[in-house]
């Protein structure tokens, strides 16, 4: 079963700008409170939810989980400035100087070490998160429709490793290996509850994880989609090991991103640039898609 493709058009930007901005607007200030009432705000939702998360290990805000109406967003952050340099933290290291990095695997695959510490970092306060947000649904007798798993920079990369665990954690509490499924969870429901998106994410695991990845996307039809500038330069500096594709990757051409040079910033790396872009596509969209095929997944050029 192939991977699900994004379809021609704008029917499908508005997730798309919908993950972007809920990113976006959960930078602006380190003050949640002020976070909520902005997404309220933007959604005329006065009922909106948003979970903050911390890893523990440091002081920012390392994601968000919001809880619109129907609709759960579980966002990954973008690298605070001061953390830039631990993108390239791909090894695990013991407490002694001396100590030698070492890599490390999950089965058998490489992963990105430092992401995986953040996920454990926030996977349990995730996990009561989500809870939550199903429970508010429940009392207002409504179920979830959509659940997104979205990313910025670092913080795609920590969705990529968070996705299976969450995944597995909506089916194990909710779907057919709970003990009460819901037939919202079943997994026949998966691919049109779930979505993956991430924006200009950092790499986060070898092919042979992404092998695994791709064919869960393929058996649930999960949408797992990666959006990338063409001029987004910080894709240079990529740590290597990692460079193999996951989901489809579509590229934004220059006919969208050039509008929005300031929002990107001079490397082409901003998310507020990521989300004009998609609320451009949403209300525009275009039918000019071409595929290139990669060795391990495909990859789609917006052209």
């Amino acid at each position: 079963m192939p991977l699900v493709k994004l379809q021609d058009g704008p029917s499908q930007w508005k997730d798309i700008e919908d993950a972007a901005g809920i990113l976006w607007r959960s930078t602006l200030t380190p003050d949640i409170s002020a976070v909520a009432t902005a997404l309220q705000d933007h959604y005329q939702n006065p009922n909106l939810i948003v979970s903050e998360l911390k890893t523990g290990f440091n002081v920012s805000r390392r994601a968000v989980v919001v809880c619109n109406s129907e609709k759960i967003t579980i966002a990954f952050l973008g690298s605070d400035p001061k953390e830039l340099h631990k993108n390239w933290w791909i090894n695990a290291k013991g407490p002694a100087f001396w100590d030698w990095p070492y890599p490390v695997y999950e089965n058998g695959n490489r992963i990105h070490s430092f992401f995986r510490d953040m996920w454990y970092g926030v996977r349990l306060a995730t996990y009561g998160a989500l809870s939550s947000a199903v429970e508010d649904m429940a009392a207002r007798g409504a179920t979830p429709k959509q659940i997104i798993v979205t990313g910025f920079s670092m913080g795609g990369g920590i969705s990529i490793i968070a996705f299976t665990d969450i995944l597995e954690r909506i089916r194990c509490t909710r779907g057919l290996q709970s003990g009460s499924p819901q037939s919202w969870a079943q997994d026949k429901e998966l691919g049109s509850l779930v979505q993956h998106l991430t924006f200009a994410a950092v790499p986060a695991g070898d092919q042979g994880y992404y092998t695994v990845l791709n064919q869960l996307y393929e058996t649930h039809q999960i949408r797992a989609w990666i959006f990338l500038n063409h001029r987004d330069r910080t894709v240079l500096i990529h740590p290597f090991q990692f460079r193999s594709w996951r989901g489809y990757q579509y590229i934004l051409p220059d006919a969208v991103v050039r509008f929005f040079g300031n929002e990107f910033s001079a490397n082409g790396h901003c998310i507020l640039g990521y989300m004009k872009a998609a609320e451009w596509m949403a209300e525009n969209g275009t039918d000019q898609l071409s595929i290139v095929v990669g060795a391990w997944a495909d990859r789609a050029v917006l052209s």
